[in-house]
C-alpha cells in the first residue's frame, strides 16, 4: 500500500495536504477499483462519499484527490484526513480515506456565572450537548456570552473556557465555559470635554442608551454597555451633522473604571467646528427631468442650515422620482463641496439611472395563518408591471400598519433572476404573532371607582383579516357597566368595500344629574377614496332610559326615546402605529344627522365634528403628540337638542385637570349641587411629550397641556364670551397585557372655586 495524499488538520483551518514524495507520481494515473472510507465512527460512509469527485473506473489524478481531501474536511466532521493507495494489480488501486473524527462535546458546563442564570446562558450559545466540537463555534459562542453580559450591563465580566476529556471515552469531551461576572457597573460621570456650542446637559440627551446612574436610576439605564456607547457615539456625530456642524468630530473616548468596580467615569473630547449654511445645489449625469423639475423635490433650501436628515430626504425622494419611471437601480450620489471661506455646503446630486426593470414573480413566506390575499391586496404594485419605489415602499407600508406581524418582521427582499438581470422578483418576508387576545382585569377609576373588566378579542379571524371582540365592564357599585360585541371586515366579499357592526349595552353616570342607559346597535360601510383615506357611513339605533335623577325639576323628555341617526364621516390616517404611534398625522370630519332624511326615531339633530392629530418624534425617542377638535351641536325639526348628546369636557380623555364633565354650562340645583349642562359648541387642544421610561416593559411618562371649553352657542357671538380653560400635568402609561393603562395627575390653570387642585385620572385605553 502506497500513501498517496496525507493531511495533518487541525480544528482551525483547512488542512495543508502534501503528496507522498515517494509513490504520488508512481499511482499517478492508476485505476480506481474502488473507493472506502476507514476511522468512522458516528458519520456514515455514504456522507463522505458524496463529497469524494474520484470514482471507480477514472485514473488516479493528485489535484484531484488533494481537493476530494478539502471537501471532506469541509464538511467539520473531522480533525484529520488522509488518502493511501492499495494495490489491487499492476494498473488498479483501491483508494482508502482515512480520517480521525472530532469528538462530541457530551456536556457543556457554565462555571462562576452568579448574576446570570445557567438556562439563560444556554439560550446564547448556539453549540448544544452532543455537538461535533468546532473550536471556531467554540469562540463564537464566548463571544456571543461575552456580549450578552455587557448587554446587561456587565461590562467587566469575562468569559473563556476550557475541553475536558471524558474518563474511557476518547472521542467526547465536556466543554466548560468560566465566567467572571463581577457586578453591573454603573456610569457616574459623563463629561464632555472642549464643547462650545452646546453644554454637557444638552449633549447628554443625545446618548439615548448611555446614561448617568445613580439611586433613582430606572430599568438598568445607568449601566455600561459597550455596544449601546458605540451606537450613541454616532448618534452625538449625526446629531451635530444635523444642526449643521459638518467638520465634527471626537477624540476616541476615556473610559475609567473604580479601584472597587463599581463606576465607570466616561470623557469625550469634541471638535465641534463651524456651524455651516446650504449653499449651492446642482444636477448631474443621467437627467430625466429638467432641473427646475428636480429642484422642486428638494427640502433642504439654500440659506438653511445644513441638516443631514433633511439631505437624506431629499436623497430619497429624487431616487424615488427615477424609480418610478422604472429604473430599480437608481443610484444619486451626493457629491458634497464644503466652502470653508463662506461656512457653507454645495451639493451635486450625480445621477446613474441604470436599466428599465420590470417586477418579476412576488412571493409571500412565512404566513402560516393569514392568507396570502390578505397580505397582497394591500400592495400597490403587480408582477409585470414596471418597477416603482414610491408604490413599493407604501405597499410595505400598508403590510405593517395591518398589525398581524411583529415589529420590524416585515421585508420586502428583491433579487433578479440570474438569467433576467431586469427583472426583480419580490419575496414578502412576514413573522406573524398572536392576534387574539383574553384579557381580565380589576382596576380603580375616578368616574366608576372599582370595576372589573374582560375582552377577547382577535383582529385576524381565521386569517381571513377580520376583527372581532366581545369587552365587558362592571363597576363594584353596580352602577357602571357596559358590554359590546363588534365586528369589522376591512374588505367584504373580497371587495374594497368594510363592513362593520355593534351592538352594546352601557348604563354610565352623569355626576351630579342622572343614569343614563342605552341599548343599541350600529351597521356601517365604508370604501377607500386613496391609500390612507376611507369614506364612511354607519347608521346607528339606539334606545336610551333615564333613571336615578337627582334634581326633580330636570327635563328628561328629549333624551328619553330612540334615537335613529346616520353618521357620514371622511377618516384619513398617516399614523405609523394605532396604537403606540410616535409619527405621522390624522384628520376625520364627520356629520350626524338624526330625525331627518325620512328617518324614524323621537330625537332630532345635527352634529357636526372635525378632528386633527399630529405625531413627531423630536430628539431620540421624545415624542410630542397634538389632538385638535371641533364639534357642534345643532337643533333640527324644532323638537330641541337631545342633552345627553351636548358636549360634556372634562375628564382623562381631553381637559385631565378637571373633574369628569365640570368644564362648560353648568347650573346649581335645588339641593346646591353643581350639575353639568353641557355645551352645544366644543372646543379642544391637547398637547404631549411622551418618553419612554423602561422601553421593553411599555413604561412611558408623559408630560401634557390641555386648552378647550364647551359653549351654548359659538363663542364671540351673543353674549357667550370666548373662554378657554386650561391645565398641565404628568402621568405614567404604561402598554400592559391587558391594554394601555393611564395614571395621570392634572393641575387646573386658573381654577374657580370648588374647584380640585390636583386632579387625579386613572384610564384603561389608548391616549389619542
Amino acid at each position: 500500500m502506497a500513501s498517496l495524499l496525507g493531511a495533518g488538520t487541525s480544528t482551525h483551518a483547512a488542512p495543508p495536504v502534501r503528496a507522498s514524495a515517494a509513490d504520488s507520481s508512481e499511482r499517478s494515473g492508476a485505476t480506481i477499483e474502488k473507493v472506502r472510507v476507514e476511522g468512522l465512527k458516528r458519520i456514515e460512509e455514504p456522507a463522505v462519499l458524496a463529497k469524494v469527485s474520484s470514482q471507480p473506473g477514472q485514473r488516479v489524478e493528485v489535484e484531484k484527490v488533494r481537493k476530494d481531501i478539502q471537501s471532506i474536511f469541509a464538511m467539520g466532521f473531522f480533525e484529520d484526513i488522509s488518502v493511501s493507495a492499495r494495490d489491487v494489480d499492476a494498473s488498479r488501486v483501491e483508494l482508502v480515506i482515512t480520517v480521525r473524527e472530532r469528538p462530541v462535546i457530551s456536556e457543556l458546563i457554565f462555571e462562576g456565572n452568579e448574576k446570570i442564570s445557567t438556562d439563560d446562558l444556554r439560550e446564547v450559545v448556539k453549540l448544544k450537548s452532543w455537538s461535533i466540537l468546532d473550536v471556531n463555534r467554540v469562540k463564537d459562542d464566548v463571544s456571543a456570552i461575552q456580549k450578552h453580559y455587557e448587554d446587561k450591563g456587565y461590562y467587566l465580566a469575562r468569559v473563556s473556557y476550557r475541553l475536558e476529556p471524558v474518563k474511557d471515552k476518547s472521542d467526547e469531551v465536556r466543554l466548560v465555559f468560566q465566567i467572571q461576572d463581577f457586578d453591573k457597573v454603573e456610569i457616574k460621570k459623563i463629561t464632555f470635554l472642549n464643547n462650545k456650542r452646546y453644554s454637557d446637559r444638552q449633549l447628554k440627551t443625545v446618548l439615548q442608551e448611555t446614561q448617568e446612574g445613580g439611586s433613582f436610576s430606572l430599568g438598568g439605564s445607568g449601566s455600561f454597555r459597550e455596544g449601546a456607547f458605540k451606537q450613541d457615539l454616532q448618534r452625538l456625530t449625526y446629531w451635530y451633522l444635523e444642526h449643521g456642524y459638518v467638520k465634527f468630530r471626537y477624540e476616541t473616548p476615556i473610559i475609567t473604571v473604580s479601584d472597587d468596580k463599581k463606576w465607570v467615569f466616561i470623557s469625550i473630547y469634541v471638535d465641534e467646528g463651524e456651524q455651516y449654511q446650504m449653499g449651492t445645489q446642482d444636477f448631474s449625469g443621467d437627467l430625466l427631468f429638467p432641473k427646475e423639475e428636480l429642484h422642486q423635490e428638494i427640502s433642504l433650501l439654500s440659506g438653511e442650515t445644513f441638516s443631514i436628515s433633511k439631505r437624506n430626504q431629499d436623497i430619497q425622494r429624487l431616487t424615488e422620482k427615477y424609480q418610478d419611471l422604472g429604473y430599480a437601480f437608481t443610484n444619486v450620489v451626493p457629491r458634497m463641496a464644503i466652502q470653508d471661506d463662506t461656512r457653507t455646503v454645495d451639493i451635486d446630486y450625480s445621477f446613474e439611472k441604470g436599466e428599465l426593470v420590470y417586477f418579476g414573480k412576488i412571493t409571500v413566506v412565512g404566513n402560516s395563518k393569514t392568507h396570502d390575499k390578505v397580505i397582497r391586496r394591500e400592495l400597490r404594485i403587480q408582477e409585470g408591471e414596471l418597477y416603482s419605489g414610491s408604490r413599493l415602499r407604501v405597499s410595505r407600508e400598508l403590510v405593517e400598519r395591518l398589525g398581524f406581524f411583529a415589529p420590524g418582521e416585515v421585508l420586502f427582499n428583491t433579487s433578479s433572476p440570474a438569467d433576467s438581470p431586469n427583472v426583480l422578483d419580490l419575496e414578502i418576508q412576514i413573522k406573524e404573532r398572536s392576534t387574539g387576545t383574553i384579557t381580565l382585569g380589576a382596576g380603580y377609576g375616578t368616574v366608576q371607582r372599582f370595576f372589573f373588566t374582560t375582552q377577547v378579542s382577535e383582529i385576524n379571524v381565521a386569517g381571513k383579516g377580520q376583527s372581532l371582540s366581545l369587552s365587558a365592564n362592571y363597576s363594584a357599585d353596580r352602577i357602571t357597566r357596559s358590554v359590546n360585541l363588534g365586528f369589522t371586515d376591512p374588505y367584504a366579499f373580497d371587495t374594497r368595500w368594510s363592513a362593520g357592526f355593534d351592538i352594546f349595552a352601557i348604563n354610565f353616570p352623569i355626576p351630579n344629574r342622572y343614569l343614563t342607559r342605552k341599548l343599541g346597535f350600529d351597521v356601517r360601510v365604508g370604501h377607500p377614496v386613496g391609500d390612507y383615506t376611507n369614506l364612511f357611513v354607519t347608521y346607528k339605533n339606539e334606545g336610551l332610559r333615564i333613571t336615578q335623577v337627582r334634581d326633580v325639576n330636570t327635563d328628561t323628555s328629549l333624551d328619553t326615546g330612540i334615537l335613529s341617526s346616520v353618521v357620514f364621516s371622511i377618516i384619513r390616517d398617516r399614523r405609523n402605529n394605532r396604537f403606540e404611534t410616535t409619527a405621522g398625522n390624522f384628520q376625520s370630519a364627520s356629520i350626524e344627522t338624526a330625525g331627518v332624511l325620512g328617518l324614524a326615531g323621537d330625537k332630532t339633530f345635527i352634529k357636526v365634528g372635525l378632528n386633527n392629530r399630529y405625531y413627531k418624534r423630536l430628539i431620540g425617542d421624545l415624542v410630542f403628540r397634538n389632538n385638535l377638535e371641533f364639534g357642534q351641536l345643532s337643533e333640527a325639526g324644532g323638537r330641541g337638542v337631545p342633552p345627553a348628546e351636548r358636549y360634556f369636557l372634562g375628564g382623562p380623555n381631553n381637559l385631565k385637570g378637571y373633574e369628569f364633565f365640570s368644564v362648560g354650562p353648568t347650573r346649581i340645583t335645588a339641593a346646591g349641587n353643581i350639575e353639568p349642562q353641557g355645551g352645544l359648541v366644543q372646543m379642544l387642544a391637547l398637547f404631549e411629550l411622551e418618553y419612554p421610561i423602561i422601553r421593553e416593559a411599555g413604561l412611558k411618562s408623559v408630560l401634557f397641556y390641555d386648552a378647550g371649553n364647551a359653549f351654548n352657542e359659538f363663542p364671540g357671538t351673543g353674549s357667550t364670551p370666548f373662554t378657554i380653560r386650561t391645565d398641565a400635568g404628568f402621568g405614567i402609561r404604561w402598554f400592559s397585557p391587558i391594554g394601555p393603562l393611564r395614571f395621570e395627575w392634572g393641575f387646573p390653570i386658573n381654577r374657580r372655586p370648588g374647584e380640585s387642585s390636583t386632579v387625579f385620572q386613572f384610564f384603561i385605553g389608548p391616549p389619542f
